[in-house]
């Protein structure tokens, strides 16, 4: 159900009353608080539990009435919550630490892959291994996105000149027509979503190689909030981050139920490919914590780690001594 008469938490919270369009809204209704969360991109499998919480109700048993957003890249989906039009966006830590480098006041609230699922995607016809294998190549990659961040960083940290291969960058649709139509050999995106698309777009004919696999071992997807948000509505962040590690635990038991969320969403997803992406998320979220510090959890060796690595060689200027500024953990079911 769908409420349209209410004010968005931005960065200071608040409480929904008054009147549905044409009736008095039922009591119920009339506690739930409106929040939004932003994605990078587009709806797909490994982001389908926030789908699924939506319409499961894990949300609005916290009190919480969720919107889930598609984005126009990780950098827009920072932008609009450091300025209050959104309350939550997914981020990977290299990416939130470049935001803040730039004044945007987020932290991570949830870090839920402890892995990064960054890859580099190739037609299986070149080759291509590793780093070293890109010297001469073309690589389509997306504007304003951490895999063309991270790309450069994996250059970097293997001591190859960007200008021995040829990066476009462009938009996702014309990024994945480039790919596909051959006029590029290599394209890319996380293991647990471009690949297994790619793969079944082109009858498994491409193939793979993680960055973290060659020193650019970092985390990917996290929450994160305002850090007004975080002092003035603390309520609102441990109810969204409860409500989203119960989705994700939910989803991963039940990958079939997630995707008929997201295909209800996104007509066009083939399910099956979908589910692959969603299951493909799990180790991710274990990483190498395992289950010993639970799901969400943000370590400050991981971050600390992370921001040596942005610094030398993502084009991270700005650095802190004190890498917590940049995450916390109390709002963990656990802490």
């Amino acid at each position: 159900m769908k409420f349209t008469r209410r004010k968005m938490l931005g960065v200071t919270g608040s409480l929904f009353g008054g009147a549905l369009a044409g009736g008095i809204m039922p009591a119920w209704a009339q506690d739930l608080t409106k929040v939004t969360v932003r994605l990078a991109f587009s709806y797909n499998g490994h982001r389908s539990p926030y789908l699924l919480g939506v319409d499961k109700g894990f949300y609005q048993e916290e009190g919480l009435e969720v919107e889930v957003l598609e984005g126009k890249g990780v950098t827009s989906s920072m932008q609009l919550v450091a300025n209050g039009d959104d309350t939550f966006n997914i981020v990977d830590p290299p990416s939130l630490m470049l935001g803040v480098a730039q004044g945007m006041p987020l932290r991570q609230v949830a870090q839920l892959y402890q892995i990064s699922p960054n890859a580099l995607i190739s037609w299986k016809e070149h080759n291509i291994k590793g780093p070293a294998d890109l010297v001469g190549k073309t690589i389509t990659s997306l504007q304003g996105d951490t895999t063309t961040t991270m790309l450069y960083a994996l250059l970097a940290k293997n001591g190859i000149n960007r200008n021995d291969l040829n990066i476009v960058a462009a938009d996702g649709g014309t990024r994945n027509q480039t790919f596909l139509g051959k006029r590029a050999e290599a394209v890319t995106g996380f293991y647990n979503d471009s690949y297994m698309g790619f793969r079944d777009a082109t009858e498994d004919n491409v193939d793979y190689f993680l960055y973290s696999s060659f020193g650019v071992d970092t985390m990917g997807d996290g929450i994160a909030a305002h850090t007004d948000t975080i002092e003035n509505s603390p309520e609102v962040v441990a109810g969204f981050v409860r409500a989203t590690l119960k989705s994700y635990d939910y989803a991963l038991e039940h990958p079939e139920e997630a995707i008929e969320s997201l295909v209800s969403r996104a007509s066009s997803r083939k399910a099956d490919v979908e589910i692959l992406k969603l299951q493909a998320t799990a180790s991710l979220l274990e990483g190498t914590n395992g289950t010993e510090k639970g799901v969400g959890y943000s370590s400050k060796e991981r971050w600390e780690n992370a921001q040596a690595l942005m610094n030398e060689f993502g084009g991270l200027n700005q650095t802190v001594d004190d890498v917590s500024v940049y995450y916390t953990n109390e709002f963990l079911p656990e802490a």
